[in-house]
This record gives C-alpha cells, structure tokens and sequence, in this order.
C-alpha cells in the first residue's frame, strides 16, 4: 500500500509500505494493506513504517489520517 505524509508545504513521506503505525486520538493504529476506509483524527507523536525489513520514523504533530483502496495519507500539521 502507499503511504503519503503531507504537511502544508510539502510532501513529507511518500513510499509503498506493509504496515504503518500511528498515533490516534484514542491510541495507536495500525493500518495493514486491505484495512477498511478509514478518517481519524492522530495526536502527536512518531508514525512509523515497515516495508520488508526497512523500518521508518516520521514525527508528526497532530492531524489527520485517511485510509481509502490501500492508500494511507496523514494530513499533518508539521
């Protein structure tokens, strides 16, 4: 699935992934290829991606996360 971290200047991540992992309002999410279409609000904290053995950390700072046909974007406010 692709994964697409955006702030409002720019692209932060953009990258095929196997798992993303981020910080909800009510805890921690954890997004396989196949999850059901999803919006929620994330709080602070550290989204990290698996691609194989690879694993990637982006700090965020509040925003939002959408999940639609295996694609995740993270609506981040920095």
């Amino acid at each position: 699935m692709k994964l697409e971290i955006v702030t409002t200047e720019e692209v932060i991540f953009s990258e095929e992934v196997d798992i993303v992992v981020a910080p909800g309002s009510e805890g921690q999410l954890g997004i396989l290829p196949g999850h059901a279409p999803l919006i929620t609000s994330i709080k602070s904290g550290v989204v990290l991606t698996r691609h194989g053995s690879q694993e990637k950390v982006n700090n965020v700072s509040g925003g939002f996360l959408e999940v639609s046909d295996n694609n995740v974007r993270i609506l981040a406010d920095s």
